[in-house]
């Protein structure tokens, strides 16, 4: 492996990394959120632009929003040699 694409795969995993990082944080003050109104009876969610009191609706935001810090763990905590792996196949694949 050539200096240049060892280079190019360090930035894509590094991002990787960021973004996954950036992921769990954000997805878990959504679920936390979500969470709270799922509890509360009198809490209103927007779904298509309608409020609405729905506990199917509240129960579906938060299993929605568990989806984002799953991926962020997956992006984060993934063994290097995968995601040095991965990295490669798409840097050659755009290239």
């Amino acid at each position: 492996m050539d200096d240049e694409l060892k280079k190019k795969i360090d930035v894509v995993v590094g991002l990787s990394r960021l973004a996954g990082g950036t992921l769990i944080i954000i997805g878990s003050i959504l679920v936390f959120f979500f969470i709270q109104a799922t509890l509360d009876p009198n809490a209103t969610i927007e779904v298509n632009g309608v409020p609405t009191k729905d506990l199917n609706a509240k129960i579906g935001a938060v299993i929605f929003c568990i989806l984002f810090p799953i991926c962020g763990a997956l992006l984060a905590f993934t063994p290097s040699k995968f995601m040095d792996k991965w990295a490669a196949k798409i840097i050659k694949h755009l290239s």
